[in-house]
């Protein structure tokens, strides 16, 4: 395997030969400070630039740094060298540096990175480090007894810079906190196995902590509730997780209770008894993560099926009633003709979308029928939007217009109007999203 290294050159050319000459690259890229008075001299210059001082007295003169290690071929002066016209400006050798890094993993993927900050300008070195460590290069370091506060001189060694711990913190406080305010877990439980797998940490439990949370997250956002409990179940005595473990509580009990009309079955491994509609609340919650990450067509399947299963919970709860095979004995004897009409082929009588609705509205007190009765027309007229989708029914991507201008205006509102009209004084919690910063330990994401 190809392995490069990337060296600052600063006043003195020796650290630069040991490092060199320890890490034996296949390939070392020079970053030196341009100019007549520049380090570039000691790499590209002709003669014997290199010179061995004692304070003002040179005791020797050298050739360049590459015919003094013997790169021979292995030295191209016009790809290996990275000139800098301000050796003091951090950001723009940070660009220049990583712009290289980038361009030899493009070149040779599988090449092995490292970077050696010893010499050069404390800019120099700082925006090599900093690019090293955003580009995940190995990181070394050349160093020796001073003899004085100027420079390295003689009898250095070279070592491995120790970066994991700060690997973690940067990862933990600025990484996964991005992705956390996004909802977008697979991204973060990718970037904290990485951590784990690939890093000697010394105190790997908060990287754990937080992984094991992602999970539980990724899981409730993928409807898993059970695996999401076990996973965030340890979190309860977390003061700011605990309302959000609490509600998950009542989203399983919600799941249980209306398991049955759907012919399923869920043993709730924990739950707290809400009013009933928490799963509905959920997805609401779920499609608001959704759209946050511009995915506009999960968005809407998921408002509808939150207004279908609003329908469907307040049939079973309220009336008995299972809109997939509907008992007509539960269904008033004056609208039961009109249900029979829908028994299909098999027998079955099923209530879609629309026909749950529409029986809802036969009932004169039924809270959810009678908001339904003025706003059927517009509501259904907006729903044409997911059943043009390529998720649905159609071929048409939904818009972020699509989704704010009439999904966010009319179907969302309607939704949380019918939870009003069901609920009323019934629930003593309000319903908990996802929360974007999180707090573990000391790290705070």
């Amino acid at each position: 395997m190809t392995k490069i290294l990337l060296i600052t050159v600063g006043g003195s050319h020796q650290p630069v030969v040991t490092s060199v000459q320890s890490l034996n690259p296949d390939r070392t890229i020079f970053i030196c400070s341009n100019g007549r008075r520049g380090s570039i001299s000691q790499v590209t210059g002709e003669g014997r630039p290199c010179e061995v001082r004692r304070g003002s007295e040179v005791l020797e003169e050298l050739p360049n740094i590459p015919t003094q290690i013997n790169l021979g071929d292995k030295f191209n002066p016009e790809t290996d060298v990275i000139a800098l016209d301000n050796p003091d400006d951090v950001s723009s050798i940070y660009l220049k540096i990583s712009d290289c890094i980038h361009t030899l993993k493009q070149t040779d993927p599988k090449a092995t990175l490292l970077a050696d900050y010893t010499g050069g300008t404390k800019s120099m070195s700082v925006a090599l480090a900093l690019a090293a460590l955003d580009e995940e290069c190995e990181l070394h370091l050349t160093t020796a007894s001073r003899t004085d506060l100027i420079r390295i001189t003689r009898g250095e060694t070279v070592r491995r810079a120790a970066t994991s711990d700060l690997t973690v913190r940067r990862l933990l406080t600025q990484e996964i906190p991005t992705l956390l305010a996004q909802y977008n877990y697979p991204a973060a439980i990718a970037e904290l196995e990485a951590c784990l797998r690939d890093l000697a940490i010394s105190d790997p439990q908060p990287v754990e902590d937080y992984l094991r949370l992602c999970k539980g997250l990724n899981h409730w956002d993928c409807f898993d509730h059970e695996e999401a409990w076990y996973d965030l179940e340890p979190f309860m005595n977390q003061a700011p997780l605990r309302p959000l473990l609490l509600y998950l509580k009542r989203v399983m009990g919600s799941r249980q209770a209306i398991a049955p009309a759907m012919n399923t079955a869920f043993n709730a491994p924990d739950q707290i008894p809400g009013h009933g509609y928490e799963l509905v609340e959920d997805l609401l919650f779920n499609a608001e993560r959704r759209a946050a990450l511009d995915r506009y067509d999960d968005a809407v399947g998921r408002l509808y099926r939150a207004l279908e299963l609003l329908a469907q919970t307040h049939l079973w709860l309220r009336y008995q009633v299972k809109t997939g095979d509907v008992d007509v004995e539960q269904i008033p004897l004056a609208l039961r003709d009109q249900v029979q009409a829908l028994k299909s082929r098999d027998g079955k009588i099923q209530l879609a979308l629309r026909n749950s609705y529409e029986l809802l509205k036969q009932w004169p007190t039924d809270p959810l029928g009678a908001i339904y009765q003025p706003a059927a027309e517009r509501l259904f007229d907006q729903l044409q939007v997911r059943n043009h989708s390529i998720l649905a029914h159609g071929l048409r991507p939904v818009t972020a217009t699509d989704y704010k201008q009439r999904f966010q205006a009319v179907i969302i509102p309607f939704i949380e109007a019918g939870l009003k009209a069901i609920i009323g004084n019934q629930s003593r919690f309000d319903p908990v999203q996802f929360p974007t910063p999180i707090t573990i330990n000391k790290y705070n994401a």
